[in-house]
């Protein structure tokens, strides 16, 4: 009797097991294609270089998926494999890591400036600077002071569902200095996002 009982249970977690691996299979599928989006929402003097920016975003969490019209997604990752390299005084600072399958580039936030791995110009318009901003809503981790002081925001206004994300918990933790530490460690750590191209049957 003991050992048909053990079997049965056996049974049923070989059976729960096999549906877990079944349904984490189908995710890793369904999202096997994405755009991977990181930043830190802190103004400092000291330059983070590119390698230490992929360094940062392989230690962190995904903290959010986002999903974006076909159009878009395959805008921006086109930008990302299909960068190009061009001749310019002005080099941008990497604060904006894209990674897509076979593809990286740097952002300057909130300025239409781009480079790659070595920091050499790559080519980008503000329209593209936009979309990726608009796509990751990037700009909700920055306060309207902060995004007001670049290009990109001067040019185009900020978009109607702009909240500031970290508002909430200033304002809960405004006398309690370690957790406002916190939050300030939170923010240099960095913030990663997942673009997944948006599905035409998805609602």
């Amino acid at each position: 009797m003991r050992r048909s009982v053990l079997l049965l249970f056996l049974w049923a977690l070989v059976l729960v097991a096999n549906v877990s691996c079944t349904s984490k299979s189908k995710e890793r599928a369904e999202f096997q294609d994405s755009i991977v989006v990181f930043f830190r929402p802190v103004y400092s003097s000291k330059i983070v270089s590119t390698k230490e920016l992929i360094m940062m975003s392989t230690k962190a969490p995904i903290y959010d998926t986002l999903f974006v019209e076909s159009r878009d997604y395959n805008s921006i990752k086109s930008f990302v494999e299909n960068k190009k390299e061009i001749r310019s005084d002005i080099k941008g600072i990497p604060e904006v890591y894209l990674k897509t399958k076979s593809g990286i580039v740097f952002l300057t936030q909130f300025n239409p400036l781009a480079v790659d791995i070595d920091g050499r110009p790559i080519a980008i318009t503000i329209e593209m600077a936009y979309r990726i901003n608009t796509c990751s809503k990037m700009y909700n981790y920055y306060t309207k002071e902060e995004i007001s002081w670049d290009t990109l925001f001067r040019k185009y206004c900020l978009p109607k569902d702009y909240h500031y994300y970290y508002d909430k918990y200033y304002q809960e933790f405004k006398n309690n200095g370690p957790k406002l530490d916190s939050i300030f460690i939170a923010k240099k750590r960095g913030i990663k996002l997942w673009l997944i191209e948006r599905e035409n049957n998805s609602k």
